[in-house]
């Protein structure tokens, strides 16, 4: 663990974590914008890859596909609920001197102010905002010892790599191999690990 570490250091995940993201993305109202210069085929197209997780396969950074799926994802971020024990938990954390690390895969070139908006609105204090596409490399770096996240890669990988992960069980969950984070249904029970 490098010198700068805060044992008292946790990384929180947003989407899927905090908020119910993947529920707003699947049953939201997202209209067709003809000022988006998308034939409305293109974008029922569009948004059913979108609902489906598909990414663009063009390799291309800049594409009408990308582009859809940004203004989609951040109405999402905007309109998800947050989880109302995991407000509490991260008030929980803030009360009792946790550096709180909100550890997210939104590019936050053009999700900062959406992200730390939507963070504002709910009363989820935090100390730091970054985008990590690796968040176990990311936790090992900044000798973050707990992580909570429902990304498969890093509830697998993460113990390997000396990171305590701890993942909501989520019903659109894909089937894991075996690994020793800890699934958990409310942040109580993250409250009671984190303390061990």
């Amino acid at each position: 663990m490098p010198a700068n570490a805060h044992p008292r250091t946790i990384a929180v995940d947003l989407d899927d974590t905090l908020n119910n993201f993947n529920e707003t993305l699947q049953g939201g109202d997202f209209p067709y914008d003809p000022a988006d210069s998308l034939p409305r085929e293109t974008f029922e197209h569009y948004l059913q890859r979108i609902r489906a997780g598909e990414p663009d396969s063009s390799g291309l950074m800049s594409t009408g596909y990308n582009y859809c799926r940004y203004k989609i994802h951040r109405q999402c971020w905007e309109q998800a609920r947050a989880r109302p024990d995991g407000v509490e938990f991260m008030r929980w954390l803030r009360h009792n001197d946790w550096r709180i690390v909100i550890c997210t895969m939104r590019d936050m070139r053009h999700a900062y102010d959406a992200s730390r908006s939507w963070l504002e609105q709910n009363g989820i204090p935090f100390d730091y905002l970054f985008m990590a596409a690796n968040k176990i490399a990311f936790c090992w770096a900044w000798g973050i010892p707990h992580l909570v996240d429902d990304s498969p890669f890093n509830i697998v990988h993460g113990k390997q790599y000396g990171i305590n992960v701890y993942y909501p069980i989520l019903a659109h969950q894909p089937s894991l191999p075996p690994n020793d984070a800890r699934g958990f249904h409310t942040f109580d029970e993250v409250k009671r690990w984190i303390q061990e």
